[in-house]
């Protein structure tokens, strides 16, 4: 008999990030073990009818139990939503006979925490960032206020009380081991491990690149919040006065402001594309993309996280330049020659003519590929969750 475990989720699965980051897994793993699987799903995705069914005759499939609540999007309708997510999970711990929690993220495992103090169960605390410190980076909470205070207090009980911790990074393990995130971190080394944000590379294939002028620089995803636009045009601008360059933008709703930053610069472009490109599409759009770039701001929080663009850029064959700071950027890009570590306040120290041309290269574009299979694979990832759950539950 399949050992249960209960997963808890705040993102929908009928949203992207849910799909592809939650039930990618899910459905290898559901060979192994039975998945209940408790999310909040946004009202405008609850309202087609025809997609709802679709998921949920997919999970069944599967073996997945699906038990959504529907997400309240008004202030006091978000304190709702955790008290619901807390009582659906207590009903199906008892009602299904559950022992073993799987939480994506800190509100998830606190209600895991919760659970614990009356029920016999373990949880695997899969924190993805520091979230209550992303929630002082970008300025909504002081880290000098009680509030703030009170969060780094619950932070450290849903660590210490976890059967297992997995992070994104080795640099978030590393911080959290010499007590940067919380006094007595470093008691917590053999319960942590370190699992990145995985991508499905059969979607994301490889292929060998002929390389010819003008060279064309992709940037995918949103150009605001934790990404600095700015930042990146520097170095477009930079690169664009050594070699002919193209731009390609695969972007959902920023257009405006994008073309806004890119008029106020000098920058020669060969050829400017910017396009909204459907998630089922983007890895054929990305076989367009000779090198990509981007700019993270590195807070602290961000020693915590991998993006998730990183995983499919270097699954396409396409080296990456971007800044330190972010996760294990510096680890997989340095280490295997899989683009450039670039310090974006200093960029005219570079020659990037002779930089360019040894990293355009169907050599680095392989490994590329190959740190992807090593490191990203959606494979891989589950073996590692097997792994997790072998170490932590025991099951």
């Amino acid at each position: 008999m399949k050992q249960k475990i209960l997963y808890l989720s705040y993102n929908g699965m009928m949203e992207p990030l849910g799909a592809s980051q939650v039930l990618s897994y899910l459905y290898h793993l559901s060979a192994d073990y039975q998945y209940y699987l408790v999310s909040l799903e946004k009202p405008a995705d609850l309202a087609d009818k025809s997609a709802f069914l679709q998921l949920r005759t997919k999970l069944k499939e599967a073996g997945i139990v699906w038990i959504p609540i529907e997400y309240r999007t008004s202030k006091t309708g978000k304190a709702i939503n955790f008290v619901r997510f807390l009582n659906t999970a207590k009903v199906a711990v008892k009602k299904y006979g559950i022992r073993f929690l799987h939480c994506r993220s800190y509100l998830p495992a606190f209600a895991a925490w919760l659970i614990k103090k009356n029920h016999p169960v373990e949880y695997l605390f899969d924190t993805r960032g520091f979230e209550f410190d992303e929630r002082a980076d970008v300025g909504s909470i002081s880290r000098s206020s009680r509030i703030f205070k009170l969060m780094k207090s619950l932070e450290k009980k849903l660590y210490r009380d976890a059967a297992g911790i997995n992070k994104l990074s080795r640099l978030g393990k590393k911080t959290i081991v010499e007590n940067g995130l919380f006094k007595g971190g470093n008691l917590l080394e053999e319960r942590i491990d370190v699992i990145p944000t995985c991508v499905d590379i059969g979607r994301f294939p490889y292929k060998p690149r002929t390389y010819r002028e003008p060279l064309n620089i992709g940037y995918v995803g949103t150009a605001v919040g934790w990404y600095d636009f700015d930042k990146t045009l520097d170095l477009v601008e930079e690169l664009s006065k050594n070699v002919p360059v193209s731009l390609t933008v695969y972007n959902g709703n920023e257009h405006d402001y994008i073309r806004q930053k890119i008029a106020e610069r000098d920058i020669t472009l060969h050829n400017f594309t910017l396009e909204k490109v459907p998630f089922s599409e983007m890895p054929k759009k990305m076989m367009d993309i000779d090198l990509a770039v981007f700019y993270i701001r590195p807070v602290f929080s961000k020693r915590a996280s991998a993006a998730t663009k990183l995983g499919e850029l270097l699954s396409a064959g396409i080296p990456v330049l971007t800044n330190d700071g972010i996760g294990d950027h510096r680890f997989y890009i340095e280490n295997y020659r899989a683009g450039k570590i670039i310090d974006f306040d200093h960029l005219k120290q570079y020659d990037f003519k002779n930089m360019l041309q040894g990293m355009v290269s169907p050599e680095v574009s392989q490994n590329c590929r190959h740190v992807a299979e090593e490191f990203f694979s959606l494979e891989k990832g589950v073996d590692n969750y097997k792994n997790q759950y072998r170490k932590f539950f025991g099951i």
